[in-house]
């Protein structure tokens, strides 16, 4: 699923600023530009689609 930045500010107004946010279990590693209209959080694990489209977790730390 794909949401614009501001349906995301939206969605986290209600919240105080001072809480934290939880990814599911995968480290937030940053936020970076790609094209000029298109934000990807980067994660330490890598996250991707299969083939068939199931999603994958791989995790250098063991």
């Amino acid at each position: 699923m794909i949401i614009t930045v501001g349906e995301f500010r939206k969605l986290l107004e209600e919240y105080d600023d001072q809480l934290e946010l939880s990814f599911s279990g995968l480290e937030y590693h940053r936020v970076r530009a790609k094209g000029d209209k298109h934000l990807e959080v980067e994660f330490a694990e890598k996250v991707f689609k299969d083939k068939v489209g199931h999603v994958k977790v791989h995790s250098e730390k063991q």
